[in-house]
């Protein structure tokens, strides 16, 4: 089990991210009441525009001093791009047969790869291309944050607190310059929950449209990062769960729920057969027989030795059962699963799900020490700025600052995992609250904010549950920064509303 390495431990980041909560809080108190007028909401909206913009050009210049090739799977794919772009092909043996999940981040590199190496202005390598899009995805991600807090919390104290902050944790991770899926995906899963948020304000048929969009992309982003889907299935019960409980005929709420599933599945079609099509661009001969399944994730994800991260383990099974059916390699693989819970016992198989827990949550660099370095080599120069150097000492692994980036890192995340921890305290404080006042109906000004609040809790819960389950490592929370962040954002701003307003009580 790795075990990230800072500054000072854990206890003493704990009291840091109290202390800026405080300072937090006491920026909230200036803010609260601003005023939240149609000119005011135009206002902030164009500032937030113009702010990731600015975003997105100092993440590509801190890019272009610290950029490097990767090595394991985002190298893999990096270079197949290119062989495609040559008149090659993919490459790696039965790398692809196997994980064919990386077959659609690779047509997307080497589509951006294309783009790039037909511009004749284009200033950097044509690798470059793809670290400048993974930035577009941050500033995008930043956007949808800020405005799906402002759209439920209606305050534009709460909203500046949400972009200062995803600057801060997005800004912080060097994640960026690793062309792979979690980068790639990044805004995807806070954009869908924005778009859901529209959905939920909107009675007009518009609204089947923004759901049938936000389906399709959270569809099409779920094959390239199965994390996307944990949104996806999130959305869709609290929204089941959601029209079930609205004062509407019954005829009427199966009506919209139907036409809803409906697109759903017009949706995931679409979405598979854009899959196709990515296959026959790369020349690529899907074969599910050999495919990695749920079943070898599973299992990797009860192995001891790496505590439930991927080893070579589950590849070599899948290569041992080359020629038989998936049916029996499949419950080969449950046997193992079987056999592993079995030989630990309920109290050891749940000890070795809280270490990992412990592991795949305890990291706020998301594994960058352990796979966003790991077989490094250098870009060609892309710069010769003077920030070169004090930016490599402190993202790289073994620069001179090192410690002070997986500190700083640490104790965002603590902060983060707080924030989350007052949301779900909140969310059942008010449900109980409410429901004792109201019944299970919901007040009309609050049902947006509980909405997406509930949400964003089973997204959570999804997160924690497949990381657990399935073969995982810090890494793959990467893409959901955005999401907890918005959770921390308006957990924290919740407490703070809810303190000043006994504290105003109190003063009259």
């Amino acid at each position: 089990m790795h075990k990230i390495v800072t500054v000072e431990g854990n206890r003493v980041l704990f009291l840091c991210a109290i202390v800026g909560a405080a300072v937090l809080g006491i920026l909230y108190y200036f803010l609260r009441k601003l005023p939240t007028t149609p000119r005011t909401i135009t206002v902030f909206t164009a500032v937030t525009v113009a702010v990731c913009v600015l975003f997105y050009m100092i993440n590509v210049n801190i890019s272009k001093c610290i950029a490097f090739y990767g090595g394991w799977d985002c190298g893999m794919v990096a270079n197949s791009a290119r062989w495609i772009f040559e008149g090659g092909e993919l490459g790696y043996d039965d790398y692809y047969t196997i994980y064919s999940n990386n077959i659609p981040i690779t047509w997307l590199l080497y589509k951006l790869y294309c783009f790039s190496s037909g511009m004749k202005a284009y200033p950097y390598n044509p690798e470059f291309i793809w670290i400048q899009f993974q930035c577009v995805m941050l500033s995008l991600a930043v956007l949808c944050s800020v405005l799906l807090v402002l759209r439920v919390s209606k305050n534009l104290g709460t909203s500046i607190i949400a972009l200062i902050f995803n600057i801060a944790i997005l800004g912080i991770s060097p994640w960026k310059i690793i062309p792979y899926t979690d980068g790639c995906t990044i805004a995807m899963p806070v954009m869908i929950l924005f778009l859901y948020s529209m959905v939920r304000g909107r009675k007009s048929r518009w609204s089947y449209a923004l759901w049938f969009l936000l389906m399709f992309l959270g569809c099409l982003s779920g094959i390239m990062k199965a994390t996307c889907y944990v949104a996806v299935i999130a959305i869709v019960i609290i929204d089941i769960f959601w029209t079930a409980s609205e004062e509407r005929d019954v005829r009427s709420r199966l009506y919209g729920l139907g036409g809803k599933m409906l697109l759903l599945i017009i949706a995931f079609c679409l979405a598979s057969w854009c899959r196709q099509g990515m296959y026959q661009t790369l020349h690529y001969g899907y074969n599910p027989e050999l495919e990695i399944g749920w079943s070898n994730y599973m299992y990797n994800g009860l192995n001891e030795d790496t505590t439930g991260a991927c080893s070579g383990e589950g590849l070599e099974i899948v290569r041992s059962f080359a020629g038989s059916d998936k049916a029996s390699r499949m419950q080969y693989e449950l046997a193992g699963i079987r056999r592993r819970m079995q030989e630990r016992g309920l109290r050891g198989t749940l000890n070795f799900w809280l270490r990992k827990q412990v592991m795949n949550f305890n990291d706020g660099t998301f594994s960058w020490y352990q796979e966003g370095y790991f077989q490094a080599w250098e870009y060609p120069e892309l710069t010769d700025s003077s920030f070169m150097e004090p930016l490599r000492n402190f993202f790289w692994q073994d620069g001179s600052n090192y410690i002070w980036f997986t500190t700083v890192s640490q104790g965002l995340w603590i902060f983060v995992l707080l924030g989350i921890l007052a949301e779900a305290v909140l969310l059942l404080v008010n449900a109980i609250a409410g429901f004792r006042k109201y019944g299970m109906s919901v007040r009309e000004e609050s049902s947006e904010l509980l909405n997406i609040s509930v949400t964003m809790i089973v997204i959570f819960i999804g997160m924690f549950l497949f990381v657990m389950l399935f073969e995982a490592r810090a890494r793959y929370l990467y893409n959901m920064i955005p999401v907890f962040s918005t959770m921390a954002v308006l957990g924290w701003c919740g407490i703070y509303r809810k303190c000043f307003l006994m504290f105003d009580k109190k003063r009259q």
